[in-house]
């Protein structure tokens, strides 16, 4: 029967030390040895004899120690306690040599130790581990540090989130390392699919918040699942699956946030033709921080041209018939699996007429090369410019190449899982608000868009919320308590007359089970309200020091809340009382 504790491993300190005593045993039984039969053959060799009553003199056992010491160890200080003898000094030579033979086969050793790959693993792993003890904040554990992973470890850097990267590439770790971050964060080069390498980097530490998988092997990504399921089942996974299959798979263990890219690009470009201001709107919630604002997509209907037919093809087109077009598909390598229309790659003329060029509106360029994508999308645009143009960009370091093409549309893998895998991680509200997105008519969504191109001057705004309660809105708790009213309105209200108000818009109000959405500013706030709110940075400081603070928060109601600390009651009592009239003692007579 299984007990209610699981034994782990001893550590990567332990296997330091193992690898130690297993390598340097032999060397150090040398030493010994040569130690010890010096010392006894230097004790039982006689010396010199006494001046006095002519009989040898022999060193004790502690004196031979003695000098065996200071001479195996080149140190040397001469014949003490006095002068040797000849046999003692031959005795003495054989042990130069000896101990000389024995030091050089352990300082070899050594060296071989400590050059040696596994063990530079273990002593990074212990050094990892130790630093990973010391975290006493929340933190997330980043598993592959590609181009997704390191737009995720940006993104969490630049608002303020610890974490812990585990990488089996060195170049690629190497590469991270050069990015500037605020905090200093650990990093390993281990394989994460391995269960030690996780609890190593933290996974039972009551601090994670949270597993990101994203590898480049999906194998590799559902073993994390696995593992952080059967051995965290608090900690929620976030996982990039580019197979279909190994998706359905995973899934069964427990409902983390699964997102397989080519799917989730196919679901927006449907979305794009059937409601552009809709994804629009959703590129901007999910959208990394800072960044510009997206372009307007208006996809047409009609003939589209699918040139590849992998997974990313087989989801474009799918979801494309689903919109309500037509769809001709041209490959080469999965021509035989059926379902390809013409046999070629699409960089040519022929091939493109062939898949009815003359009266498509969209072609999406979508094999898993770049250049090649680039070649198919620059024909196609020579042959008929007024055609819509969706390109797959693979890797980061080939945007100058895309934005010198100018296409009308881009899907970069990467940048789609970490918008989404941000979102979700740092701001769990908004999924909430994701999720009635679907309710919105077309109207709705432009006006929502055209309030928050406005928020952050026209870049994407930084989507965070508060809880009202005594850790987060201390403040504000007491005072609602106390009877007093607060409104969204106050919160946004500005600092001096004149002056404009907060940037932000508020996009939800969870109130238990109720959810307001986009609630007026005149809304009155309760304590337990959470509260998702897009704004720039200014305010997303701001705000949340009102809550906080009762002397922000009575400068923003104007009224008289005495709360705070000493020194702000102090204060507050002097200003009371240098305002208010002289008491008259003799009429209360």
């Amino acid at each position: 029967m299984k007990s209610g504790t699981t034994t782990g491993h001893p550590g990567p300190m332990s296997d330091v030390l193992y690898l130690i005593m297993r390598r340097m045993r032999a060397p150090l039984i040398a030493l010994i040895v040569i130690f010890a039969s010096c010392t006894a053959g230097l004790a039982l060799t006689p010396g010199n004899p006494d001046p006095v009553t002519g009989e040898n003199t022999y060193l004790t056992f502690f004196d031979a120690l003695y000098v065996i010491s200071y001479t195996a160890t080149t140190i040397g200080f001469g014949e003490i306690p006095q002068p040797f003898s000849t046999a003692q000094r031959m005795w003495m030579t054989l042990s130069i040599y000896v101990s000389v033979i024995g030091w050089y086969y352990a300082l070899v050793t050594m060296v071989a130790l400590v050059t040696e790959g596994t063990f530079q693993r273990a002593l990074r792993m212990g050094r990892f581990t130790k630093r990973i003890q010391g975290l006493r904040e929340a933190f997330y554990i980043i598993c592959g540090a590609g181009e997704t992973g390191t737009l995720i470890c940006q993104g969490l850097d630049r608002l303020g989130h610890r974490f812990v990267v585990i990488e089996q590439a060195d170049t690629v770790l190497q590469q991270l390392r050069l990015v500037e971050f605020r905090s200093d964060a650990p990093m390993i080069v281990a394989d994460a699919a391995q269960p030690t390498v996780l609890t190593s980097a933290g996974l039972l530490s009551p601090h994670c918040r949270g597993v990101i998988a994203v590898v480049d092997d999906d194998d590799a990504n559902q073993a994390i699942a696995v593992t952080t399921r059967l051995l965290a089942p608090r900690v929620p996974v976030l996982a990039r699956i580019r197979d279909a299959r190994t998706e359905t798979h995973i899934g069964v263990f427990g409902g983390d946030l699964v997102i397989n890219p080519f799917e989730r690009f196919a679901e927006q470009l449907g979305a794009a033709v059937a409601t552009p201001q809709r994804y629009r709107l959703r590129e901007i919630l999910t959208g990394l921080e800072g960044d510009p604002l997206p372009d307007e997509y208006h996809p047409p209907r009609g003939h589209w041209i699918m040139c590849g037919y992998g997974r990313f093809g087989h989801a474009m087109a799918m979801e494309l018939r689903a919109a309500g077009n037509t769809v001709a598909i041209i490959d080469q390598e999965n021509f035989e699996s059926g379902g390809v229309d013409v046999y070629g790659t699409g960089a040519d003329s022929d091939s493109l007429q062939a898949a009815g060029l003359d009266k498509a509106v969209g072609l999406v360029a979508g094999n898993a090369s770049d250049t090649k994508n680039l070649a198919i999308a620059v024909a196609a645009r020579d042959l008929k410019p007024e055609l819509f143009i969706v390109t797959r960009q693979n890797q980061t370091a080939n945007l100058p190449l895309f934005d010198a093409f100018t296409d009308d549309m881009a899907m970069v893998p990467s940048r789609i899982v970490a918008s989404e895998f941000l979102a979700r991680i740092t701001t769990p509200l908004l999924v909430r608000f994701l999720n009635r997105l679907p309710l919105r008519s077309e109207e709705d969504c432009a006006a929502l868009t055209a309030r928050l191109v406005e928020v952050h001057q026209g870049r994407i705004p930084i989507i965070w919320s508060v809880v009202l309660d005594t850790k987060h809105a201390a403040a504000a708790v007491e005072y609602l308590t106390d009877g007093g009213v607060l409104t969204l309105g106050q919160l946004k209200s500005p600092f001096r007359i004149g002056e404009p108000e907060l940037s932000a818009e508020v996009l939800l109000v969870a109130r238990a089970r109720r959810v307001i959405e986009q609630p007026s500013d005149d809304f009155n706030l309760a304590v337990g309200d959470e509260i998702l709110v897009a704004s720039d940075s200014r305010s997303m400081r701001w705000i949340p020091l009102r809550l906080m603070s009762a002397g922000q928060l009575e400068s923003t109601i104007n009224t008289n809340l005495t709360r705070g600390g000493y020194i702000w009651r102090w204060l507050t009592q002097r200003t009371k009382s240098a305002s208010s009239p002289p008491r008259n003692d003799r009429a209360l007579n």
